[in-house]
């Protein structure tokens, strides 16, 4: 009966608790790596440092703010390729796992025989 259980789960509710799973580990990585707010704040200065400017100083604090622009557009690109990644490894494996998901229950009687030399010798 517990077989005929779990197989049953395995088989129906099991594929939707994996693509949930799946699906939550992305809405993870864009939660840690806010990729909407990076993506807004793209060219946004580093850590809001920007220089007044007035007139004696316009070329250096057009150059300042350009170049806080620029690191901040540098870190912000960085951490989004971070979470492209990141991403990019999850869909992989997800995927693999989808495809794997139905065969687990089956290495349980494989396996055993592979180890007693029955099958795969």
């Amino acid at each position: 009966m517990f077989v005929l259980l779990l197989l049953s789960w395995w088989y129906s509710r099991g594929w939707a608790w994996v693509v949930e799973r799946i699906l939550g580990r992305f809405k993870v990585i864009n939660e840690v790596f806010s990729v909407g707010i990076l993506l807004r704040t793209l060219f946004a200065p580093w850590k809001q440092i920007q220089t007044a400017k007035t007139f004696q100083n316009f070329f250096q604090s057009t150059l300042d703010n350009f170049i806080s622009r620029m690191i901040g557009a540098v870190v912000r690109i960085g951490m989004l390729l971070t979470a492209m990644v990141l991403s990019l490894l999850i869909l992989t494996l997800g995927l693999a796992l989808v495809i794997v998901w139905p065969m687990i229950p089956l290495l349980i009687i494989v396996l055993p025989l592979i180890s007693l030399g029955v099958v795969g010798s």
